[in-house]
């Protein structure tokens, strides 16, 4: 067998413009965006065009649909051919011709991380000539090449809006949309991780006040799943009773009542919000603007009377989310 040079070539790519997503759009499945960050630190924007992608978990085999997907942190993935090339090059550093050694030495130099794993198995061999060798290319390697390219492992980490999944991707590339180059291949051994940016847009709904505005534990899943870094404008409008056994007597808007609610902490009858189930809740009103500090599902909560009863009414709320404001760089 003889010597292949071991290249690998990384092609960049440009972000597609980010589009708005249209309220209430019928039958819209928008390509999820990403942000895409590689072996070399650069990090670019595109168009996901991939609906879903496989791995191989100790359970069995998943599909994880790309919609579903908030971030994916990848580990070592070593192409076949050069994966071929590695195991050679290891093989020939037991050469008993020292040219053939060299020129194995420096092939596994070339390989980098790649060879890394293999390498440090080598390094543990009873042959002296081989643990000497693997353990000098080794330090070669760690001289050039990043500290954390070198800590990889073997399992990707797939983040889903619900749960995390530790297991392998199968799928040896990812598709996306380049502006300038069109269609693209992704290939998982350039790249270090992916971060998910959905579209943004807007959703108008009722947060009845029965349901979200009588204990401090019950609040109202909106659906929508912010990105930390995300511009958020959230309105409220309506009227609710914070005492309806005498109707009338103490109405609040979204700002709330004079009147401290339950817990203390908002006006009895205010709306207010808050990112992720653990989230810190913040004061809305008749409107919120501003970005989000974390990443999460955004709840809604119409903070109870402090008299221990049931309010009645509703309030309708739209919430605005605007990807454009996102990850500027």
């Amino acid at each position: 067998m003889g010597r292949k040079p071991i290249t690998l070539a990384l092609s960049v790519v440009l972000a597609a413009p980010f589009a708005s997503l249209a309220q209430n759009q019928p039958n819209s499945s928008p390509s999820p965006l990403a942000e895409v960050r590689f072996g070399d630190g650069s990090i670019v924007r595109m168009t996901v065009l991939q609906e879903d992608i496989e791995v191989l978990t100790k359970y069995g085999k998943l599909s994880i649909p790309l919609a579903d997907i908030r971030r994916v942190d990848f580990g070592l993935h070593v192409p076949q051919e050069v994966h071929q090339q590695i195991n050679y090059s290891i093989k020939k550093l037991a050469s008993g011709v020292y040219k053939e050694r060299d020129v194995a030495s420096k092939d596994l130099v070339s390989a980098g991380h790649f060879a890394y794993p293999m390498l440090q198995k080598a390094s543990r061999s009873s042959d002296q000539e081989v643990s000497a060798r693997a353990a000098s290319v080794i330090k070669q390697i760690s001289e050039r090449v990043a500290p954390d390219l070198l800590k990889l492992r073997d399992d990707d980490v797939i983040a889903t809006s619900e749960f995390v999944i530790v297991g392998r991707i199968l799928t040896p590339t990812i598709k996306a949309h380049s502006q300038h180059f069109g269609e693209v291949s992704l290939k998982l051994c350039n790249i270090r991780s992916m971060h998910m940016r959905h579209q943004g847009g807007k959703q108008e709904l009722i947060v009845d006040a029965g349901k979200y505005g009588s204990s401090l534990d019950q609040w109202c899943d909106t659906g929508i799943t912010l990105d930390a870094s995300q511009r958020l404008v959230v309105t409220g409008e309506g009227q609710i009773d914070l005492w309806p056994q005498g109707p009338g007597q103490y109405l609040a808007a979204p700002k709330g009542y004079n009147t401290a609610g339950k817990g203390g902490q908002f006006m009895a009858g205010a709306l207010v919000g808050r990112i992720g189930e653990n989230g810190k809740a913040f004061f809305i009103g008749e409107r919120f603007e501003g970005t989000a500090t974390e990443e999460g599902r955004l709840y809604l909560l119409i903070v109870p009377s402090p008299w221990n009863n049931a309010s009645t009414g509703s309030y309708r709320v739209r919430v605005q989310t605007d990807l454009a404001m996102i990850g500027q760089r």
